[in-house]
């Protein structure tokens, strides 16, 4: 396999039908995600981030998974506990998974009965058994060449990152390509953008269009209309680029935040110590409608509320009355306080490692921090 990491498999024959009649805001669009690099965050953090959408009213709740002989993870989805799985999340070494839909095509995938697993689920087998990037890229790739791969008529979309490196993959039941970038900033809505995949897509273009529009959207945010690549990403700024709620140029084109978003995940992997200070930023719901909640991935005790439904459920009801927490600018000013407490955890339990101090020291630095937030989001949700 060649180093740079660019393949493209193509087995099996994919016959190109007629094009599907022009689709409306009611499309299945599904997820925005897009992963920023070291060089556009200031060094420390490789950032990772995604949009859930559906159009079923699932509630999320946080999962972590250490099974024997497997690496570690913690992330968030949808489901009971006893069968985790993983809308977005990251391991022991600091590998971390998040997909999105795809386009339409012709490529049957198998379904759950013939034994294929879902897109949540295959990032968990992923997450489980990779070390590296590089890893879980091979490892997606053979779960698709093994036919494990189950998504109906639609493909996929990957980003995948560890702490130096980021691939984006594109797929189908017949068809996986993927791509590496060492720097910089990348993002997909629910179109291919590889020439491999292209030709096997059956959407046409107002739908291309449509996605094309909310990844513009997310680089306006990020990087001010795209003229300003100097200042460092924040979690702030990802927080702020995953409510943007409105597409300018198109009122109906569905934005990265609409009424079919439903939940919102920032991964900050960290470079030096992703195992121990690597925080996982949560939306249990609509992000308009509640906080992103920082989680350590060293976390000692999930709360019971964030494994039975009830803290997404109150945010659900929120958003379906279209009652906000705060107004936007308040409910950033409230998560920049909970970021400064994080952050300040983070860089204290760096110095604990650095002189030599234990991962067991680092982490009750860390839970302190999140159980100080966790009764801060309580409290400000019980007003709600």
């Amino acid at each position: 396999m060649k180093k740079k990491m660019l393949f493209t498999l193509l087995f099996g024959a994919a016959l190109i039908g007629a094009l599907p009649a022009v689709e409306t805001e009611d499309d299945n669009h599904e997820c925005t995600s897009w992963v920023v690099m070291p060089d556009l965050t200031g060094g420390k953090t490789v950032l990772i981030h995604k949009n859930r959408d559906s159009k079923t009213p699932w509630k999320t709740n946080l999962f972590r998974v250490a099974a024997p002989g497997k690496h570690a993870w913690i992330g968030i989805s949808n489901g009971p506990q006893k069968y985790p799985s993983s809308n977005g999340g990251v391991n022991d070494c600091g590998v971390a998974i998040v997909m999105n839909n795809g386009d339409k095509n012709d490529a049957k995938s198998t379904t759950a009965k013939e034994g294929g697993l879902s897109t949540p689920g295959m990032a968990k087998e992923a997450l489980e058994n990779s070390a590296t990037a590089e890893e879980a890229v091979k490892f997606l790739h053979e779960l698709v060449k093994t036919k494990k791969y189950s998504h109906g008529d639609y493909g996929s979309i990957w980003i995948v990152a560890d702490p130096n490196r980021a691939f984006i993959i594109e797929n189908s039941a017949a068809h996986f390509a993927a791509h590496e970038f060492k720097s910089g900033f990348g993002v997909r809505a629910n179109g291919w953008h590889f020439p491999e995949m292209t030709i096997y897509s059956k959407y046409q273009p107002k739908t291309l269009v449509n996605y094309v529009r909310r990844e513009f959207s997310v680089r306006q945010s990020l990087f001010a209309d795209g003229t300003k690549y100097n200042e460092p990403v924040t979690v702030e700024k990802m927080n702020l680029a995953s409510r943007v709620s409105t597409i300018p140029d198109d009122p109906k084109c569905p934005p990265v935040c609409g009424r079919m978003t439903r939940s919102g995940c920032t991964i900050a992997i960290d470079r030096e110590y992703p195992g121990v200070l690597t925080t996982l930023y949560a939306a249990f719901g609509h992000p308009r409608y509640t906080v992103y909640l920082p989680i350590p991935f060293l976390l000692d005790k999930i709360p019971e509320e964030l494994t039975d439904d009830s803290f997404s459920q109150a945010i659900l009801d929120r958003s379906d009355a279209k009652r906000e927490l705060l107004p936007q600018d308040k409910l950033a000013e409230f998560e920049r306080g909970l970021n400064q407490r994080q952050a300040e955890a983070v860089e204290k339990a760096r110095a604990v490692l650095k002189k030599g101090g234990s991962k067991a020291e680092a982490a009750n630095i860390l839970n302190e921090a999140f159980w100080q937030n966790w009764e801060a989001v309580k409290k400000l949700s019980a007003g709600k």
